[in-house]
């Protein structure tokens, strides 16, 4: 398996957003959604900020961790240009546990080992209040071809996720094919996992 990126060196030597400017399109839709109605939420490997700041800007109480000192600086310049507010963390999630419960927790496009993917899905669902959001979208390990790792090993599994989630009550839990437009690394086909579900509890 290949080492781990180094996302500092790979955030300071992107020109722009390196998963482009605008926020992830499941973000967006899941924020429109009628009945959704969280209010604090926390957004795990936030980057350089392009989701979290424009949650942010629409009224949503934002706690933000990245492992990236690089991206999270890059995400308080974007908070600061557009006039909101986050809180934001530098850390490696593994070892972080946030001090308060939220709404919604939101997993975009987080990829790695299992071990780490693991860890990721529990922190997002044990952050939740009785009844909040979880929010993910990732590349699926169903399927060829698309964009994203080809290491299946680093792709989100069917199996995996269910045991992971196991208890939550699944909104919308879907595998397919999208077509991606998100800055040099996201871009055309892709085999997606989307998934919202609900805390237990509520």
């Amino acid at each position: 398996m290949a080492p781990p990126p180094d996302w500092d060196a790979a955030y300071a030597g992107a020109g722009g957003g390196l998963f482009g400017d605008a926020p992830n399109l499941w973000l967006v839709m899941t924020l429109a959604r009628p009945g959704f109605d969280a209010r604090r939420a926390l957004f795990i490997a936030d980057g350089d900020g392009r989701n979290g700041t424009w949650a942010a800007r629409r009224g949503l109480d934002v706690t933000a961790i990245d492992i990236s000192a690089e991206a999270t600086a890059r995400a308080r310049a974007r908070d600061r240009a557009a006039g909101v507010s986050a809180r934001r963390v530098t850390a490696d999630l593994r070892g972080w546990s946030p001090e308060r419960s939220f709404d919604a927790s939101f997993l975009l496009y987080l990829q790695g080992p299992p071990e780490q993917r693991e860890a990721a899905v529990r922190l997002a669902a044990w952050s939740l209040r009785p009844g909040g959001w979880l929010v993910l979208e990732g590349f699926a390990a169903e399927g060829e071809g698309g964009c994203g790792p080809s290491d299946p090993a680093l792709r989100y599994g069917r199996d995996e996720l269910a045991a992971w989630l196991e208890g939550f009550a699944r909104e919308e839990w879907l595998f397919g094919e999208v077509r991606l437009d998100e800055g040099p690394r996201h871009q055309g086909s892709a085999r997606v996992v989307r998934i919202l579900a609900r805390a237990p509890g509520g």
